[in-house]
C-alpha cells in the first residue's frame, strides 16, 4: 500500500519538477508600442499573421481569469484535465436532441489548440483528453490558465485576452473595468456569434453577471453599467502613429512583448500637424519634404520624432526616414568649431575675427553670399554663419580638433579625416538628424556627450565630457544672440523664451537646417526632397528656420512654463571688459567698451594694439619726430586696420583713416606693437607648376597683408630683392627656375613673415 502511495505521489511530483518548456515557449506574439503616457502607438501582428499579445497572469485584471473559470470551467481548480460530469452532460444533450453543448475544460480547450485537435469525433475528443491530463500532470494550474487567456479565440485573427483588450477597448488588460472583463470572458466560448458587433454577446454577458453577483454580491450596484451598449473597436480602428519612430524601436527591440517609449504622442501629433500644413504651402516652391526631432535633454528621450511630411505618400519617398538618414548638416557644425577653439583658449565671444579672403593651402573658401564682412566679433560670425572665419578657427584647433571630436560623439560611417579636410566645417560630412541633437543636447548638458533614450526602462547615461561646462555655456549664450528670421516674428514666435539657434544650407542647397536648444528641449528640423534634387529655396534660415520657430512656439504655447528652466552660469566664468573694436584687453586708448565672458587661466589675454595714440606735426600732418616742440604737435588716437581689412571697409563704402606717414627726416620707425606681415600668395602648401616653353613669360603674385602703420612691403627670394610695393598691392614674380624657394615680405617698419614655395616644371 505504501509502495502505491509513493507512485502516485512521484507520478504526480516528478512531471511537474522535470525540465520542461514553458507552455507558450514556441508561440510568436505581436508587439505593442506605447508613448510616455501609456497611449498605445501600434499593435503589430505576431509572426503567424495573428494579433496575439503575450502577458502573464498576473498581467490582466484577476477579475477576468476569475470570469472566465465561472463561465468556461467552474471546476477547474479541481479537476485532473477533464471533467466527467461535464462530459457525459454535453454528451447525453447532444445525443437526445436538446441542444449541441461542450464538455470541454479550459485545459482540454488549450490541448485542443497547442496540439491542433480534431475534436469532431470520437478518437479526437479522447486524443484531446489524454493531453489534457497531460498538461495537468507537467504544469500548474495558474500555468495553464495564463496560456488559455492568451490562446483564446476572440473573432477573426485575435487572440488572447491582452490583444482584445486593445482592440476592443484601447486599454491594457490590466485597466479592464469588470463590465469589459466580462464581456471578454465570454466571448471565447463562441467568437463568432458573441463578437463584439453581435446582439449575442450582451445576452451571455448579463447571464454571466447574475453568476457573478451571487458570488461578489457587491457588484450589483454596477448592474445599472450592464444596460448600457458595449462599445467596442475593431481592427480597422488600430492606431498606426509616429511610424518612423515606432518602426525604429520595432527593429531595434524584435524580442520584446511590449515597449513602452518616451514618446509624449501630444507633441508628436503637434509636430506632425506643423509638417504637414508647412510642406502645403511650400510644395508651391519645389519643396515637398519636413522631418523634425524633438529630445528632452534633462533624461536624453525622444518626446517626438517625425521623419517626413507624410509616411504615406509614397511621390516623396515618404516611408524613408529623415530621422536616421546620413545628410550634409551644413553650417550646424560651426558652434562646436567656437566650443572647442574656446576650450584651447584661441577665443571668448567677443574676440575680433576676420572675415576677409583667405587662403589654406589650396583650399581657397568662400562666404555663402560671396561677399566679406571684415571684422566682426566671434558671437557675430557665429550667429551670421560666415565661413572665413569658422575655417581659420578649425585650421588652428589642436588635439582635438572638429575631425576627433566628432568621432568621439559618435559619428558614425565618417571617411578618413583627409578625405574631408577643412571643408568638413561646411557639411563637407555628412552627420543624422539623431546625432546632430545630440550634439546640441551637449551643448545644454554643460558639455557632457549623453545617450538618447527611446525606451522609458532605460535609464539615462551620465555622459562622456566632451566640452568644458564654460565652453558649452558661453556658445549657448552667443546662439542666443542669433536674431530670429523675419519669418519667424511675423508668426507671432517672438515670445521671452530664450532659443539658443543654428541653421545650415548644405552645398548644392539640397538640404536646409535649424537645430536649437530652448527651455529642457533641443529640437532640429530639415525640410528638403528625398531625390536630392536642388532647389534654392531650400536654405535654412529661409526653409527651416520658420518652420523651427512655428514648433517652438506651439510647445511653448503647450508648456508656458518653459522659459523659467533658463541655463546655470557656470561658477568659474567671470565678466570682464574688453575694448568693443578689438575684443581684446582695452588699452587706454580705447573708445569703447564692451563685456564679454572670460575664462580665468584659459581665454586669451591681450591688451589692445589697435588704438594708438600717434604725434603728429600740425605743419606736415604727418607722424613727428622727437623731440617734439611745444606747440608744433598734437596727439590723435587712429585705429591700425591691416591692410585686407582696409580694402573691405573701402569696398563697402566705409573707408577707414589711414594713419599718416612718418615725417622724412625721421629715423626708421621703430616697432609700435603694430601686426607683421602675413603672406596670403604664394599659398602655403601648394607646388607652382610652370610650362617649360613659356617659363620667362609666366609670374606669380606675392600678395601680404600688412599693418597699417606699414607704407610699403619689400620682397625677397632667399638673399635676392625683388621688389617693393605700397601696401595692400601685388607684385609679380618670375622665377628663374625650378627648385625651393623661401619667399619673405618684409614692411617698412622691420616686420617680416616668410613662406616656403616650390617651382616645378611640366614638359
Amino acid at each position: 500500500m505504501l509502495g502505491l502511495t509513493l507512485f502516485a505521489a512521484a507520478l504526480i511530483v516528478l512531471p511537474r519538477i522535470f525540465p520542461k518548456p514553458p507552455l507558450l515557449a514556441h508561440t510568436p506574439s505581436s508587439i505593442a508600442v506605447y508613448d510616455a503616457r501609456q497611449h498605445l502607438l501600434r499593435l503589430t501582428l505576431s509572426g503567424d499573421e495573428q494579433y496575439r499579445l503575450l502577458l502573464p497572469l498576473s498581467g490582466v485584471n484577476p477579475a477576468l481569469p476569475e470570469a472566465i473559470s465561472l463561465y468556461e470551467d467552474r471546476w477547474f481548480r479541481w479537476h485532473p484535465g477533464f471533467n466527467p460530469w461535464s462530459l457525459l452532460r454535453a454528451g447525453f444533450s447532444t445525443a437526445t436532441g436538446q441542444r449541441r453543448m461542450g464538455g470541454s475544460t479550459i485545459t482540454m480547450q488549450l490541448a485542443r489548440h497547442l496540439y491542433h485537435l480534431d475534436t469532431r469525433t470520437i478518437p479526437g475528443k479522447m486524443q484531446q483528453i489524454i493531453r489534457a491530463v497531460q498538461l495537468e500532470l507537467f504544469y500548474t494550474k495558474d500555468e495553464i490558465l495564463e496560456a488559455y487567456i492568451n490562446l483564446a479565440p476572440y473573432g477573426g485573427n485575435v487572440e488572447g485576452v491582452a490583444a482584445a483588450s486593445l482592440i476592443y477597448f484601447g486599454k491594457r488588460a490590466e485597466k479592464l473595468s469588470l463590465e469589459e472583463a466580462l464581456t471578454l470572458a465570454v466571448i471565447p466560448q463562441n467568437p463568432l456569434h458573441r463578437a463584439p458587433s453581435q446582439p449575442e454577446l450582451t445576452g451571455a454577458r448579463d447571464r454571466l453577471f447574475s453568476q457573478w453577483c451571487q458570488i461578489h454580491p457587491e457588484a450589483t450596484r454596477e448592474a445599472d453599467l450592464l444596460h448600457l451598449p458595449v462599445q467596442v473597436r475593431s481592427t480597422k480602428n488600430l492606431p498606426f502613429l509616429a511610424p518612423h519612430f515606432v518602426g525604429e524601436l520595432l527593429v531595434a527591440h524584435p524580442a520584446q512583448h511590449e515597449l513602452v517609449s518616451t514618446l509624449d504622442l501630444r507633441l508628436q501629433r503637434l509636430m506632425e500637424r506643423h509638417l504637414h500644413s508647412y510642406i502645403e504651402r511650400q510644395k508651391r516652391i519645389g519643396v515637398s519634404n519636413a522631418a523634425a526631432l524633438l529630445i528632452d535633454t534633462r533624461d536624453m528621450g525622444i518626446k517626438a520624432a517625425v521623419g517626413s511630411a507624410d509616411f504615406f505618400d509614397a511621390a516623396i519617398s515618404g516611408q524613408v526616414s529623415a530621422l536616421t538618414a546620413k545628410r550634409s548638416p551644413g553650417s550646424t557644425l560651426k558652434p562646436f568649431i567656437y566650443a572647442l577653439a574656446i576650450d584651447q583658449g584661441l577665443i571668448h565671444p567677443m574676440t575680433v575675427l576676420k572675415d576677409s579672403s583667405q587662403s589654406f593651402g589650396s583650399y581657397t573658401p568662400e562666404n555663402f553670399d560671396g561677399r566679406f564682412i571684415g571684422p566682426l566679433t566671434a558671437t557675430e560670425a557665429l550667429n551670421r554663419s560666415r565661413n572665413l572665419p569658422a575655417i581659420a578657427l578649425a585650421s588652428r584647433l589642436d588635439k582635438p580638433n572638429l575631425y576627433d571630436f566628432l568621432q568621439a560623439a559618435g559619428v558614425s560611417h565618417m571617411a578618413p579625416e583627409n578625405h574631408y579636410g577643412l571643408a568638413l566645417v561646411l557639411g563637407g560630412g555628412e552627420v543624422s538628424m539623431e546625432e546632430l541633437v545630440q550634439l546640441y543636447a551637449m551643448l545644454a548638458n554643460h558639455g557632457n556627450l549623453r545617450q538618447l533614450r527611446t525606451l522609458e526602462q532605460e535609464k539615462p547615461d551620465a555622459g562622456t565630457r566632451l566640452l568644458s561646462d564654460e565652453a558649452a555655456f558661453m556658445v549657448l549664450d552667443m546662439l542666443r544672440q542669433n536674431q530670429r528670421p523675419d519669418m519667424a516674428i511675423a508668426s507671432g514666435a517672438l515670445t521671452n523664451l530664450p532659443v539658443h539657434w543654428k541653421t545650415g544650407t548644405s552645398n548644392g542647397f539640397r538640404d536646409a537646417w535649424t537645430v536649437g536648444v530652448f527651455g529642457p528641449y533641443v529640437l532640429a528640423v530639415w525640410a528638403g526632397n528625398f531625390d536630392n534634387t536642388p532647389n534654392p529655396a531650400l536654405v535654412g534660415i529661409q526653409m527651416a528656420a520658420p518652420l523651427f520657430f512655428e514648433l517652438v512656439n506651439s510647445i511653448n504655447s503647450a508648456q508656458p512654463n518653459l522659459h523659467s528652466m533658463l541655463l546655470q552660469t557656470p561658477s568659474n566664468l567671470m565678466r570682464v571688459d574688453v575694448c568693443a573694436a578689438s575684443g581684446d584687453l582695452p588699452n587706454a586708448d580705447c573708445p569703447q567698451l564692451a563685456q564679454t565672458w572670460f575664462i580665468p587661466g584659459k581665454s586669451p589675454i591681450r591688451v589692445s594694439t589697435l588704438h594708438r595714440k600717434l604725434v603728429i606735426d600740425k605743419a606736415t600732418g604727418l607722424i613727428a619726430c622727437p623731440p617734439y616742440l611745444p606747440g608744433h604737435t598734437r596727439t590723435e588716437v587712429f585705429e591700425f586696420w591691416t591692410s585686407d581689412m582696409l580694402d573691405i571697409f573701402r569696398q563697402a563704402g566705409l573707408p577707414r583713416r589711414v594713419p599718416p606717414a612718418h615725417m622724412p627726416r625721421c629715423a626708421s620707425a621703430t616697432d609700435d606693437g603694430g601686426i607683421a606681415p602675413q603672406i596670403t600668395s604664394p599659398l602655403r602648401g601648394v607646388t607652382y607648376t610652370l610650362r617649360l616653353s613659356r617659363v620667362e613669360e609666366q609670374s606669380i603674385s606675392l600678395q601680404a597683408t600688412v599693418d597699417a602703420g606699414a607704407s610699403e612691403v619689400y620682397w625677397f627670394a632667399g638673399e635676392q630683392y625683388l621688389g617693393k610695393t605700397p601696401r595692400g598691392k601685388t607684385l609679380t614674380w618670375s622665377p628663374s627656375g625650378p627648385g625651393h624657394y623661401v619667399l619673405r615680405a618684409v614692411d617698412d617698419t622691420g616686420r617680416s613673415d616668410s613662406r616656403e614655395t616650390t617651382i616645378s616644371i611640366a614638359q
